[in-house]
Order: C-alpha cells, then structure tokens, then sequence
C-alpha cells in the first residue's frame, strides 16, 4: 500500500484497512464525551476521521471521514 492515500482511496478501503491505517498514521486530535459515547477525531493525511466508540461497551460504533470545509 502506498504510504498516503486520497480522501476517496480512503473511503474505498474496507472497513478492517480504514481502521488500521487510522491508527497506525493518523494523528489524534480531540474527543468529546456524551452518554456514555466517545467521539474520537483523528487527522490522516489532508482530511480527517471521527470515530465513535460506545465506552460501556468497549466498541467502535461507527467511523467517518470527511474533508475540512473551507469557507
């Protein structure tokens, strides 16, 4: 695999691939906290991806990317 993807690479990979080139090279940023859910936000190459994990469960819900909106 090549050493940075595109924002659509990315979002064509399985959702296996996404989780561990996210956590190998993305770059934590922040999380938030609600109800017992975490909201994790990472920065991979030129976009970013939230994860959401369900903490009572120790899961991960669901993962997004998305490209920073300029204005």
């Amino acid at each position: 695999m090549r050493q940075k993807l595109s924002f659509y690479e990315f979002t064509q990979l399985s959702d296996e691939q996404q989780y561990d080139l996210l956590f190998r090279n993305g770059e934590f940023l922040n999380y938030s906290v609600r109800n017992n859910v975490k909201f994790a936000l990472y920065k991979l190459y030129n976009f970013f991806v939230e994860v959401v994990y369900d903490n009572e469960n120790n899961k991960i819900i669901n993962l997004s990317s998305f490209m920073n909106a300029k204005s």
